[in-house]
């Protein structure tokens, strides 16, 4: 027997959320745990229970229940009778909430545990997977869910998946005017009465600098709608953080709204036996006074109450400095090499003062290049300690136009926070909104907060989680920080598989791998010069790991020179905004988001962009990246990282580049699922001249392209099981046309390995003469399609199945492919031996004559051959 529950006191939301899971699961019976919130029944006054199938758990044998499917819920003590059954190990359950994840919930062989305003939204987005359909009239039971639980899509938790369900079901003919009767608006005078008394005795309580606002009531009978009372309150005097506790007959009922992150009210509750989210909670206490609730409430707020965010939580570090005996000149190097606009000045660990590019840049100007720092910095700033209040430093960074604030400690400078700094801060609600689902990559996940934990355990396989925390914790243990960065991250967001797992730590990454190495009884690689390892994992699963560094160029095109950083440096020093994302994996952070240059804004645009203007000249390589991820992802260029692209070959950037780095993208794009687009990409760059000036893209070049795409596919499809360097096959064919001689400055000018180069120069040579063969016999021997063939790389035959204009030519490679190139002689030299054939010139011309007449079908046995080359001895 299938089951549908929800939690006690059941609101809309609840009923709503069992309705539509009935639609997906169709036997299964809807029942209620508990009593029900007022609203839900003065609704089942006039529309009775029956109507939707829902039973009296009375009525329900709970031995008989062999799946429980919770809705809304997933603690056990809001489950009522049903927690009983719970740990019953032949029980199957199914969880589908919106409340974040916390110690001790119910866990069963499906969850959906997503970020909604409602988990009406999250089932009925079900619906629309499965292609259910539903009624006008369901449509309205369900907006009762979505409306009351987000205030009519006007509380914080609302989300974009609201929106667009609400939407869904007013196409399906919700009736809002229904929906309005049923959701209570105004108070009666029992509750305005409790309101009143709530607003006279609310008290101010500063927990780590942050302001809560407790207010306590009692009445001798049952209040509904508590939560409307609060929101009201909290509406009424702007209130951030807000608990409400209120004494009805013989229990206290509290309920929490909190505006601000610091006051997660859900995880407060949860320690009274209540439950919610990060913004909405409620509990409900038997057995203690309202004296002993609000001593429990103080103690676990004291607890729990994140301090307000402080200099060190915000600053930027470590940082690039200069002494104070260097020069102007020298200072302007430093500033250029790692791309920053102030730089601290040092007497020895002391610091001294500032100096600012534009203050620099004027000293050049005036010829001072020699003369010393000290003769021009800036003695005279604002500084904040490493606890200094977010707020302060607001204050005097906004007011006193203040770019740059030192973060000191003593007489030290332990870092900086930056404009940058700053707006993020204050923006991070703007930064983090989430997005909506018509603009979003198919399939896009977006979390609506910056902790992304719930992301990695759904898309990730249980052992690669289970790893990240371990290098977490490691992390921990050893006093540094941990990221998973890059490509892991984006297509993780993206939901693409990418099980290659990059770490940045904050530290000494050689030392860290070593420790992870220890840990699982893993071999450790490292690179000295570099401060990278590779942990090799007993089942050889790779994990590698980076020093957060930094890195500058001596000259464009070089290879970067590398010095030791903080994360969001060597953030800074990768390719496109998409790749700078990371996720902390410290268990205290575990999942957080780090997103400093844009990365979730541009996976959203759909954008490929630079992280600054100078990127492509420092590395043109980034130009193949770039047309790479763009067509890989089905992504744009944006409109100034192409100006950028046009600026690299204005200035013939790509000759300077060795040849090596140059092969080792393009072999990356002809490795790509769709190259075409790709190279007709580079085309429209320019690109392609810098790989030989005779290359071109036409459309008989493009029609040879995709006849390529089609004969891989097709080999693909013979399952021959034989080696093949797909990529090479591109390479052939962007090389078609092009002289043995320009072929050869092409393997001479990217330095193409030998055993590549071989295959590409033999396609060149052979394969047009064995395909002119084929044209002139109409009818040919297996024998002579088969030396034709047999001599060639399997690279080069599928190329010429992709070049072939005629019917009888496909015919004969496919042929050789799948039978010829399998065939050989069932007898040997010791067979000739005994049958007295001397070895030597002779005994070769007959197994060359005994294997031709084989492949032209005319032996089929041993016996036959044997026979044959008999017949050759008596002549």
């Amino acid at each position: 027997m299938d089951v549908i529950t929800s939690h006690t006191n059941a609101d809309f939301d609840s009923l709503a959320s069992m309705l539509a899971a009935r639609k997906l699961y169709k036997e299964a019976i809807p029942v209620f745990s508990g009593a029900q919130e007022r609203n839900v029944r003065v609704f089942f006054s006039k529309v009775p229970e029956k109507k939707f199938g829902i039973e009296k758990i009375r009525n329900i044998d709970l031995n008989k229940i062999t799946r429980l499917i919770i809705v809304d819920v997933k603690t056990p003590d809001r489950l009522g009778r049903f927690a009983e059954i719970l740990n019953r190990p032949d029980l199957k359950i199914h969880v589908y909430d919106h409340h974040p994840h916390t110690e001790g919930d119910i866990h069963g062989e499906m969850e959906v545990i997503e970020p909604a305003g409602a988990t009406t939204t999250i089932l009925i987005e079900k619906l629309i997977e499965n292609k259910i359909d539903i009624t006008s009239e369901e449509a309205t039971f369900l907006a009762l869910g979505i409306y009351e639980e987000t205030g009519s899509l006007s509380f914080t938790s609302t989300t974009p998946r609201d929106l667009q369900a609400a939407a869904y079901l007013l196409s399906k003919g919700a009736d809002l005017n229904l929906v309005s009767d049923y959701i209570i608006k105004e108070l009666d005078a029992e509750q305005i009465e409790i309101l009143n008394d709530l607003l006279h005795s609310a008290k101010e309580f500063y927990f780590h600098g942050i302001k809560v606002i407790i207010a306590i009531a009692s009445t001798e009978k049952y209040i509904g709608e508590l939560a409307l009372i609060t929101h009201k309150m909290r509406d009424m005097e702007n209130i951030n953080a807000l608990f409400v506790v209120v004494r009805m007959e013989d229990r206290i009922h509290i309920v929490a709204r909190s505006r601000i992150p610091n006051v997660d009210v859900g995880g407060i509750l949860k320690e009274l036996g209540g439950g919610g989210h990060s913004t909405a909670a409620s509990a409900s206490i038997k057995e203690l006074t309202i004296v002993q609730v609000q001593e429990r409430l103080l103690d676990i707020l004291n607890r729990k109450v994140t301090p307000t965010r402080v200099a060190r939580d915000l600053m930027t570090a470590p940082l690039k400095t200069v002494q104070i005996d260097s020069t102007i000149k020298e200072a302007e190097k430093i500033m250029t090499q790692y791309g920053v606009n102030v730089l601290p000045v040092l007497d020895k660990d002391i610091f001294a003062g500032l100096v600012s590019r534009e203050m620099i840049q004027k000293a050049i100007f005036h010829n001072l290049e020699k003369a010393r720092v000290s003769d021009f910095m800036y003695t005279e700033m604002q500084k904040a300690g490493p606890d200094t209040p977010f707020s302060k430093i607001e204050s005097v960074m906004v007011e006193g136009n203040q770019r740059f604030m030192p973060v000191v400690e003593g007489d030290r400078i332990i870092g900086a926070i930056t404009r940058t700094d700053l707006l993020r801060t204050l923006h991070d609600d703007i930064l983090m909104k989430p997005l909506g689902a018509e603009e979003l990559p198919k399939g896009f996940h977006y979390t609506y907060s910056r902790n992304l934990r719930h992301l990695l355990k759904e898309r990730l396989p249980a052992n690669i989680e289970k790893l990240l925390r371990d290098i977490g914790e490691v992390a921990e243990e050893a006093g540094m920080n941990a990221y998973v960065v890059g490509g892991f991250v984006r297509d993780l967001l993206l939901g693409h598989e990418n099980l290659d797992i990059d770490v940045v730590i904050e530290g000494d990454g050689i030392a860290f791998a070593n420790k992870l190495g220890r840990r699982f009884n893993a071999r450790v690689k490292a690179h000295q010069r570099f401060g990278t390892a590779v942990v090799i994992l007993p089942d050889d699963f790779r994990i590698d790991i980076a020093t957060a560094r930094t890195e500058y160029y001596e000259y464009p095109t070089a290879l970067p020179t590398v010095e030791l950083s903080s994360i969001k440096k060597d953030l800074y020093r990768r390719d496109f905004t998409i790749n700078t994302l990371a996720i902390k994996l410290n268990k205290m952070d575990y999942g957080n988001l780090i997103d400093f240059f844009g990365g979730q804004r541009d996976i959203k645009e759909k954008a490929i962009r630079a992280l600054h203007n100078l990127s492509l000249v420092e590395d043109p390589t980034r130009v193949f990246r770039a047309i790479r991820f763009e067509q890989r992802f089905n992504f744009k260029i944006g409109k100034h990282t192409q100006n950028l692209i046009k600026t690299a070959v204005r200035m013939e950037l790509f000759h300077k580049l060795s040849g090596k780095r140059v092969l080792t993208e393009l072999r990356l794009i002809f490795e790509e699922a769709e190259p075409i687009k790709a190279i007709m990409r580079m085309a429209e760059f320019d690109l392609l001249r810098f790989i030989h000036p005779e290359i071109t893209v036409k459309d008989k070049n493009i029609r040879l392209f995709e006849r390529i795409k089609e004969a891989i596919a097709w080999f693909d499809l013979l399952f021959l099981n034989l080696p093949i360097e797909k990529w090479l096959i591109y390479f052939i064919g962007l090389l078609n046309g092009l002289s043995k001689r320009d072929i050869e400055d092409v393997l001479k000018r990217l330095a193409v390995p030998e055993r590549f180069a071989r295959k590409l120069i033999e396609a060149a040579e052979r394969s047009e003469k064995a395909l002119s063969e084929f044209y002139r016999h109409k009818k040919m021997e297996n024998s002579r399609i088969y030396r034709l063939l047999h001599p060639l790389s399997t690279e080069t035959v599928v190329f010429m199945m992709a070049k072939a204009k005629e019917e009888a030519a496909k015919k004969y490679i496919s042929l050789y492919l799948t039978e010829l190139r399998k065939i050989g002689l069932s007898i040997t030299g010791n067979d000739l031996k005994k049958l007295g054939i001397k070895e030597g010139p002779l005994f070769r011309g007959i197994l060359e004559k005994a294997f031709e007449k084989k492949l032209n079908g005319m032996l089929k046995t041993k016996k036959d051959e044997l026979k044959f080359v008999k017949g050759l001895k008596s002549e």
